[in-house]
């Protein structure tokens, strides 16, 4: 079982709310009890998961975020994951967690979009079906997810991103610098929730799911962001118009 408490989960969410001032919009998308794939964008860092997890340890929900296989095989980082509810995420083991009623955060885009994604937002998901096989194969709900920012928070330095993608494809390992983390707003957007019956082609599950989280970078997101602007915006200015003034 899970390391985590109540005590990691107060402490994080705090820091979320000091350092971020981190919203959740849209958490009745969610089922009241089950599985469910939460699916979505991943920044330079995955901050969103980070807070989103504290956030369902006080909720009493449970959630295991799915990463990049390498952090399973890095000295000293399984127990580290095994501490933070982390799984390397095979279909078979995410099937399973998912009928034993566990939420799953997934990002398709892995590694690869974390590191060469940029300030546009553009997602690098190579048109992967794993998240859309194992959603079908445990018969859960697909909850697509978006968080403002999250490129602002921190961002992936490329002097050229030509040879950026050839350093990532070459190692596949994280060999490309980041900065952060600024104090900028996030927003966690989690849109409704996608059922598909079990006989639909992963394909066209994978494709539906892609053009949602666009939808919700495109209504949410400024783009291209800017670090410049996002600090400004939440020190200096509390104009009507930001879409964190509500």
């Amino acid at each position: 079982s899970s390391g985590i408490n109540a005590e990691y989960g107060a402490i994080t969410e705090a820091q979320g709310k000091i350092w971020h001032n981190i919203e959740f919009k849209g958490l009745q998308n969610l089922p009241k009890k089950g599985g469910a794939l939460l699916v979505g964008y991943h920044g330079a860092l995955p901050l969103d998961a980070y807070y989103f997890l504290a956030h369902c340890v006080l909720e009493r929900r449970k959630l295991k975020l799915v990463v990049d296989k390498f952090l399973y095989y890095a000295p000293g980082l399984r127990l580290l994951m095994k501490v933070l509810n982390l799984t390397p995420g095979t279909i078979n083991g995410c099937v399973s967690a998912l009928n034993n009623g566990e939420m799953l955060m997934i990002y398709p885009g892995g590694l690869r979009e974390s590191l060469l994604s940029d300030e546009n937002y553009k997602l690098i998901w190579n048109a992967r079906q794993g998240f859309s096989r194992v959603a079908l194969e445990a018969d859960v709900p697909i909850i697509p997810f978006f968080t403002e920012n999250i490129r602002e928070a921190a961002r992936s330095v490329k002097f050229s991103a030509k040879l950026a993608s050839w350093l990532y494809e070459k190692t596949r390992l994280p060999v490309i610098p980041i900065i952060g983390i600024f104090p900028v707003y996030l927003k966690m957007h989690l849109g409704r929730a996608l059922n598909f019956d079990d006989e639909e082609d992963p394909k066209v599950v994978a494709e539906v799911v892609t053009k949602r989280v666009e939808d919700l970078i495109k209504t949410h997101q400024r783009v291209p962001g800017s670090i410049v602007r996002e600090l400004y915006q939440r020190f200096w200015v509390r104009s009507p118009d930001h879409p964190h003034s509500e």
